[in-house]
């Protein structure tokens, strides 16, 4: 089975999606509403024919709304969401990496590639989650702890477990590392 993250460049509503997966036929599983309602980041699940699922995260922790298409064929369905919601390229996430400078910049490309859930290993996303994982600003280490957990890259969890351990970070960074480390399946990169 194939995913596909899409991250919209802006949000989408429930009611907003829910109306174009109707135009397509596609139906909505009710448990996931009913789930929905008592999450801060809700999750919505719709079925979009075959074996393919859509999900729509609303994520408060990442501030994105993204989009998961996963099955067998998830390209199809994936382009008409592409073209009803224009998403960012790998290519832009990577370069907004690249040329962030401020604290804020780094929190907000490390939180977009949190989003992208990019399963293959791309040393530029690489180098800057390692960097976000050694800064000095709290902030910026949390949202680089984000990505690692969201990419699930075997090549972060012996960083992720120096975080754990430093006395550099804060209690809190410590914690919160320590928890990934027990949640996440490092089985991609």
């Amino acid at each position: 089975m194939a995913e596909i993250n899409l991250v919209p460049r802006d949000a989408v509503s429930f009611e907003e999606f829910s109306q174009f997966a109707q135009r397509r036929g596609w139906e909505i599983d009710q448990r996931s509403v009913r789930a929905a309602r008592h999450e801060e980041s809700p999750e919505f699940l719709w079925r979009a024919g075959g074996d393919v699922t859509v999900r729509l995260v609303q994520s408060a922790s990442l501030d994105h709304s993204y989009l998961v298409v996963a099955g067998d064929e998830p390209g199809p369905s994936a382009d008409a969401v592409r073209e009803e919601f224009p998403s960012y390229a790998l290519a832009e996430i990577v370069e907004r990496l690249s040329e962030a400078r401020s604290d804020e910049d780094r929190r907000a490309a490390l939180r977009l590639v949190a989003a992208t859930g990019v399963a293959g290993f791309d040393q530029t996303i690489y180098d800057a989650v390692r960097a976000g994982l050694e800064d000095s600003d709290p902030l910026v280490r949390l949202a680089a702890l984000a990505a690692a957990f969201h990419l699930r890259w075997q090549q972060f969890s012996p960083l992720v477990e120096r975080v754990s351990e430093s006395p550099e970070a804060g209690e809190n960074i410590r914690n919160v590392a320590g928890n990934l480390l027990g949640l996440t399946h490092w089985d991609r990169g």
